[in-house]
């Protein structure tokens, strides 16, 4: 079934080479008269025609493929700047965030060096507590009499520093 289809596509290939002679011919141009490196070139123009599956070289065409990959040249070059822009802009980003993480972490190395262990606060939290506890005892514990005139005690004192 194959081997069918490819013969046949043997005959429409060869027809169409019969073809392109003839009409060659009626130009006035033989394959002979055409040198070796014009027959490379031709060769060349038939392998991309083929890979490229265009048969018909048409010279609008060819500037619609021109300005086509000259806009996708441009739209990747415009995009490409973007890129650029939008990386810089990720990068101060990411430089500023890197300055406030060293400012925060110079922070919190100060903070800890002022932090007060907790131990060391309790500890002074029950020597208050306990010297106030004791204040307080001595106060209960004292019995003024219900004459005392410290404001006379306190005029004795002045005079006395005045001496």
């Amino acid at each position: 079934m194959e081997n069918l289809k490819l013969q046949e596509e043997i005959k429409e290939l060869k027809a169409l080479g019969d073809h392109y002679e003839k009409q060659l011919k009626l130009a006035g141009i033989e394959l002979s008269d055409f040198s070796s490196e014009d027959m490379a070139l031709l060769d060349k123009c038939v392998d991309l025609a083929v890979d490229s599956q265009v048969h018909a070289l048409d010279l609008n065409y060819l500037r619609e493929l021109h300005s086509t990959k000259k806009r996708d040249s441009i739209e990747n070059k415009l995009i490409k700047a973007k890129k650029q822009i939008e990386l810089r802009k990720v990068k101060s980003d990411i430089d500023e965030a890197a300055r406030d993480v060293a400012v925060l972490e110079r922070y919190m190395s100060a903070a800890e060096e002022r932090l007060i262990p907790e131990s060391e606060v309790v500890q002074k939290t029950n020597v208050m507590l306990a010297t106030k506890q004791g204040f307080s005892d001595r106060q209960k514990n004292f019995n003024a009499p219900k004459d005392f005139n410290i404001e006379g005690i306190i005029d004795k004192v002045d005079s006395l520093d005045r001496r």
